[in-house]
Parts: C-alpha cells; structure tokens; sequence
C-alpha cells in the first residue's frame, strides 16, 4: 500500500487529472464551507428535530437525513457550477453532473455517530463510487486473491472528459428517542470531504489504496458450502496466528490438498481444487461468539487508506489535501458575522 509517488514518471493526461482532482476539490470546499450552505445545513438539522416523531414512528427511518442531504447537494451543484448536462451513465454517484472539462461525481454518506462512529474517520466505498484500479486483495499464494471491481470509467467515452469522484461525509447524532443533532464539535467533523483518485492515476499509487473489506460475501449451504464450527471466540481471539491454525486443525477436518493462506485480517486456508478460500468468521451464538470456517464468495464494501488519501500531488509535485476534514461547520456562519 502505498502513497502517491512523485518520482513516477506521468502522462500528460496523468498530469492534467492530477490539476483537475485539486481544482474540483477546492470548488467543492467553497461551496459546503459557504454561508449559505451552512444556513442550508442548519435548516435540514432544524426540520429534522421539528419532524421527529413522524420520521421515526410513520416512516421507521433510522438515517433519516439521507436523502435530503443528497437534495441539498444536487442544489448547490447546479446552482454553482455552470452544467452543461446532467450525466446520463446509470453507474454513478449520488450526483453525477457533466461540465465544461470534467464529469463530477459525487457521493453523499450520512454517518450517525452512535453506533457507527467508525465509519466517520474511514473511507469506504461501493463498486459504483470509484474508478480506482486496485490489485487483487488478500492474495496469499496459491490463493490470488480477491479482484475489487471498479464500475465507474476513468474517462467518459461520450466526451473523452475525465471523470472525477469524490465522497462526502455529513456526520450526525441521533440517539432513537428524540434526540438529534448535526456534529459540531471537536471530537466529530461535521463534513468530510474526500477526493478518490482517478483510474488513470492507478499506478502512480502502487495500484494499492485499499486498506481492507469491511465486510465479505459468504457462500451457504444453498450453494453446497457448510460452515465448520472452530470453538468459541473468547478461546480463540488472543492467540498466535500459528496457534489459530493449530486449533483450526484440531477442532475440524482440514483435507491435506487446502494450503495456510493469511489474508489482511483474515486466516484459513485455500482449496485450489475448487479454487475456493476458507476464512474464519466470528458469529454470534446467544450470549457469545463462535468462531467459524467459512467458504468466502467475494469481500464488500471496501475501505481506502484515509492517510495516503489525504497526501495529495499536484502535476508540479506541490502537496495538496485530497481529505479535508472541518470540525464546528456550524459555528462558522456565527463568527463570520
């Protein structure tokens, strides 16, 4: 995994995404850290606490600023670029707009901070949302490894402009019963802005953004696969990666073909007969958790490094953000005036 490196020699296309992935992402802090769209982002929070009851006892909706955030940003979007169309690909993001140099994506992910607070200080993504070309994941020979697919084009056949994908994260806190408030404070950002790299750029990272899968596809005994129980979790948890494989071994039969395979947060082993990997999966059982053997079809939803996002290179190796966190966004607009 690896950072963007500067002494890769680059394309001219390489070097004019490069400008246009800083550009974008400037104009696009402009306009969330505006005061009109904070007074906007006020106004959802208020609407918000004002239609409580109906959202969460009518509709049961546990995120339940999601599309209107989304509403919001295909607002502003029109309103301050100048579009030349709307984006016609049926794979895109939440906002798809076509302008003058660029198709822009954009995703909008509204993150409740109680009970998924991880989610706001990591990347993740859909197969949709990123053009990104990453290397097999997991790969542990002879097992090559898990293929993430990335739907979206580098550019745009139709007007050979590059297409451009960004994520924006709303933070917010609702506690079920009543309570809701968007984050402004120091402990939670209340927007994150993040720029994926382009496809085309692939290489100048290693080919190796991703950090791991946040969750992954299991085959059932539908598709002929049973899960062999291994024991129970808290036996398990501490041991040495060796010591898992031995008690692996001890608790169920592991036929001598399969090969030790070590993914990036998973063990098991590799049926290279059936081409098939098995990883361990905690599941839970009544009061506690077992640790299972389970055939794996394929991982989810990814996560990037946010790390190597954030450092960012120009086409004359100037550093820039490519993620931007802003903490108390709603303070802002009350110390401007």
């Amino acid at each position: 995994m690896a950072v963007q490196n500067t002494n890769y020699a680059r394309t001219n296309v390489q070097n004019n995404i490069l400008e246009l992935e800083k550009l974008y992402m400037n104009k696009i802090e402009e306009i969330i850290t505006a005061n009109d769209f904070i007074d906007d982002l006020q106004r959802i929070e208020d609407q918000t606490k004002e239609y409580y009851e109906i959202l969460q006892e009518t509709w049961g909706k546990k995120n339940k600023i999601k599309e209107v955030s989304e509403r919001l940003m295909r607002f502003y979007f029109y309103n301050k670029f100048e579009t030349k169309s709307f984006y016609p690909t049926p794979i895109s993001c939440d906002v798809a707009v076509e302008l003058e140099d660029v198709i822009l994506n954009v995703d909008i992910k509204t993150i409740d901070k109680v009970g998924n607070a991880g989610e706001i200080f990591t990347t993740q993504f859909e197969h949709n949302q990123t053009s990104f070309i990453n290397d097999n994941v997991d790969a542990s020979p002879p097992f090559p490894g898990f293929k993430i697919n990335s739907n979206i084009r580098s550019v745009d056949p139709r007007t050979n402009k590059p297409v451009l994908t960004y994520l924006l994260k709303i933070c917010y806190a609702d506690d079920g019963n009543g309570s809701f408030n968007i984050c402004n404070n120091d402990d939670y950002p209340t927007i994150t802005l993040t720029c994926l790299p382009n496809g085309t750029l692939s290489n100048l990272f290693d080919n190796n953004l991703f950090a791991n899968f946040k969750n992954y596809i299991y085959y059932t005994k539908v598709h002929g696969y049973k899960p062999k129980k291994i024991t129970e979790k808290s036996e398990y948890s501490n041991l040495t990666e060796s010591d898992k494989y031995r008690i692996i071994e001890n608790k169920t039969d592991i036929p001598s073909s399969w090969k030790r395979v070590s993914g990036r947060s998973k063990i098991g082993y590799y049926d290279e007969d059936n081409k098939t990997v098995w990883f361990t999966v905690e599941r839970k059982n009544g009061n506690h958790y077992d640790i299972y053997l389970e055939a794996v079809k394929g991982g989810d939803t990814g996560r990037y490094n946010d790390s190597w996002l954030e450092e960012r290179y120009d086409s004359k190796n100037n550093p820039w953000q490519g993620q931007r966190k802003y903490y108390r966004l709603l303070d802002k607009k009350e110390n401007s005036v």
